[in-house]
């Protein structure tokens, strides 16, 4: 369990949302950390950013 007045993972904000890329992005986190959720209120996309993977350029199926 991690200790919370030890916290060193805090975060910088997104600056815009990874499917829209609009800038209005927000989380309900007091004190934003890796595992926080982040919220578009432009497009409702949620995530989170030690989750998201980063996409694929392409994907190849069996011949």
């Amino acid at each position: 369990m991690k200790d919370p007045l030890f916290r060193t993972d805090r975060v910088v904000a997104p600056e815009r949302c990874p499917a829209c890329a609009s800038p209005a992005i927000v989380t309900t986190a007091k004190h934003p950390d890796s595992e926080s959720y982040w919220r578009c209120t432009a497009c409702g996309e949620v995530w989170n950013v030690s989750r998201r993977q980063p996409e694929r350029q392409e994907v190849r199926g069996w011949r």
